[in-house]
């Protein structure tokens, strides 16, 4: 007992440090960073030779908070002059396209694996949404210069659907384990009004108030941060016990902060870059360890498909479709963004609520969302520069000179 503790900070230590030299190693083959910590965590959890975790309840409480923060710093690096524009677009897909990939992944998993409909359904709401995470990392390591808003409606919709996707997923464990009258589509839709209500009303008010209190407040530089991480952790319990978006919340109120002008504005987004690279970090080796390896192969060919038919059927069409009000937006920017719909730790969040609920076959869904995220992130994470390439994604420098991406 006296060793544990030290124990647990070593191995730590050692695993933050093996993912960062892994992810270091694998960038150089076209890898994205994130699966290779991804798989460090794997390696040491429970494996055959790894130790034992087995925290969901934890393991998932953690996660949302990560999540809050890489979403805040999200928000807080978004340039409102810039979303503006795609504002429309971003939402569209951020809603209606979740909603839409939900319905196509739970028709195909029903009709060809013979799921229930509530449990088809739920597996499409806990793989429908992108993943921030995943998505910032990936567009930061290829060094892609999109045109102009591609990048925008990329980053605004990782940030913003995954209030759509955590509703979807909490409404349809609420379905499966109801012991009474479930709840009407009547009542659903007025809980998710008020969920992104409360939520989106929560953020700006905080925002707006953290930038009044770093205006008005005589603090040491070092002391900000400390602040606004205490204020995303208020917005986090605040959503929490209103039944609202904690998710949505802490993106509308870094992006108050992040686009509006005070004096420590550089130094925080600083600081939360770091955070949120540690957190992305620590959000991945955790859920690697959480997953028991030997598992896997029993769902592994019914994941494998739905993983297939998630990136060639159903986020296309959930992408065109809500799109579809946009005629402006080309064909060739649709398909670039159909493509770099990536799954992350975002799947696999959402696939310990209903573990955490024991809702029943739960184990099932949560492995079928990591081998999701697997197949996502090898075939679409690392061919997201070849498909910018084919749908001619292109800017022209100072000089005139057009890059192909």
């Amino acid at each position: 007992m006296e060793h544990s503790y030290p124990l647990i900070l070593l191995t730590a230590g050692v695993l933050i440090l093996g993912s960062l030299a892994a992810s270091r190693f694998t960038g150089r083959f076209g890898v994205p960073s994130l699966l290779a910590i991804l798989s460090v965590g794997l390696l040491f959890g429970n494996g055959e030779y790894g130790f034992n975790y087995n925290f969901p309840g934890p393991t998932l409480h953690f996660s949302e908070i990560a999540l809050c923060i890489i979403i805040f710093a999200g928000g807080f690096e978004s340039n409102w002059k810039k979303v503006q524009p795609i504002l429309g677009q971003g939402i569209a897909l951020a809603t209606l396209g979740v909603l839409i990939t939900m319905l196509i992944v739970g028709s195909i998993t029903h009709w060809l694996l013979h799921w229930s409909w509530l449990e088809a359904l739920l597996l499409g709401a806990v793989v429908s949404s992108t993943d921030a995470a995943a998505v910032f990392s990936i567009l930061e390591s290829n060094n892609l210069k999109l045109k102009s808003g591609i990048r925008e409606v990329l980053e605004l919709e990782s940030g913003t659907n995954d209030p759509m996707g955590f509703f979807l997923t909490i409404s349809l464990c609420g379905l499966l384990i109801a012991t009474e009258q479930p709840p009407t589509l009547l009542t659903m839709t007025g809980d998710f009004l008020w969920t992104m209500s409360v939520g989106g009303i929560s953020g700006w008010a905080v925002g707006k108030t953290m930038l009044l209190f770093a205006d008005r407040s005589e603090l040491k530089p070092g002391q900000y941060p400390v602040v606004l991480l205490a204020w995303i952790l208020i917005l986090y319990a605040i959503n929490a016990l209103m039944g609202g978006s904690a998710f949505l919340a802490v993106y509308v109120a870094g992006m108050v902060l992040g686009n509006s002008p005070w004096l420590q504005r550089a130094i925080n987004l600083e600081f939360f870059r770091s955070l949120s690279w540690l957190m992305e970090t620590s959000l991945f080796l955790i859920l690697g360890l959480q997953v028991y390896l030997f598992e896997l192969d029993n769902v592994v060919w019914e994941a494998l498909l739905i993983a297939l038919l998630l990136i060639f059927v159903a986020r296309p069409i959930g992408t065109f479709l809500s799109l579809a009000f946009f005629p402006k937006v080309t064909w060739q920017a649709k398909t670039f963004y159909a493509w770099v719909g990536l799954r992350g730790a975002t799947p696999i969040v959402f696939a310990l609520i209903p573990v955490v609920r024991q809702v029943p076959d739960a184990t099932k869904i949560f492995n079928i969302a990591f081998i999701i995220v697997i197949v996502s992130m090898l075939l679409q994470g690392t061919t997201v520069a070849k498909v910018a390439r084919w749908t001619r994604m292109k800017v022209v420098d100072k000089n005139g000179v057009k890059h192909t991406i």
